[in-house]
């Protein structure tokens, strides 16, 4: 072996171990920035309550911020059904655990009108 293959097995061989401790330390911390608020303690999201409308469907009432949110998902799509500034009066109030929100949801007026059946 010459002189310049001999040096590039020992360039290999010390920074192949380095590039791969880089690599962990950065897929281990280097990705905080996604859940920042997680590690801070800060939630800006909540999972109010979820109901399952089938093997792959369903509605979840999320809270985000100030706001609460309606949404309806399925495999390939999520679909906002509602924005809502607060919550219904009857999720306010403690429901009792019979009450599930399918029985909430046809008390919501989604489409602005005026309440009614």
């Amino acid at each position: 072996m010459d002189k310049e293959m001999i040096a590039a097995l020992i360039r290999l061989m010390i920074l192949l171990p380095v590039i791969c401790m880089l690599a962990y330390l950065t897929v281990k911390y280097g990705f905080g920035q996604a859940r920042r608020g997680s590690l801070t303690g800060i939630k800006r999201m909540r999972l109010v309550e979820q109901i399952s409308l089938g093997p792959k469907s369903g509605l979840s009432l999320v809270q985000v911020g100030k706001k609460y949110l309606l949404l309806a998902h399925q495999e390939g799509s999520i679909i906002m059904v509602k924005e809502m500034d607060q919550l219904p009066d009857e999720l306010e109030n403690n429901m009792p655990e019979w009450k599930s929100l399918s029985q909430v949801i046809k008390g919501i007026n989604l489409f602005g009108g005026k309440p009614g059946k």
